[in-house]
């Protein structure tokens, strides 16, 4: 057990300065794309609720998927249940994208329509280089990747 803790914490201790270096200071790089203290503020407080109002209902549609799935397993599944859940895991998705309509102008009157093509700019290319270090991972491979129903990919 002695001989356990130090490996325990040889291990533990680069594992947690990885997950802190690679935190990114979203204040810093607010204020250098121009924004003042009480922009900033307001930025990341629209982009949290808008980051925790998504995940909310992208865990619903996650639910939603396995009721449909368990629906389809009965030996005579309920067509007119099934096309509830459907039609519900729709409206689900519309009130994403209006919640991100929403959030971003929001953003336009809280930044003013100067700063926000900097922010918008500032966002595209923050996506690309994300969606490139995942294609990098071989996250997007055309073995390994499954389309949203889990079905594998049609080559």
């Amino acid at each position: 057990m002695k001989r356990f803790i130090p490996i325990l914490f040889a291990l533990l201790i680069p594992a947690t300065m990885f997950a802190q270096a690679r935190k990114v200071d979203e204040n810093a790089l607010l204020k250098n794309l121009g924004l003042n203290d009480t922009q900033v503020s307001q930025v990341l407080a629209l982009q949290k609720s808008t980051r925790e109002t998504t995940h909310a209902d992208l865990t619903h549609i996650r639910l939603i998927k396995a009721q449909i799935d368990e629906a389809l397993l009965a030996a005579n599944p309920d067509e007119q249940a099934i096309n509830a859940l459907i039609d519900k895991k729709g409206l689900l998705r519309t009130d994403i994208e209006k919640n991100r309509l929403s959030a971003r102008l929001q953003l336009l009157k809280i930044v003013g329509p100067d700063d926000f093509s900097k922010i918008a700019m500032f966002m595209r290319e923050r996506r690309q280089r994300r969606f490139q270090e995942w294609r990098d991972e071989g996250r997007f491979d055309r073995q390994g990747f499954m389309p949203e129903g889990g079905a594998p990919a049609i080559q």
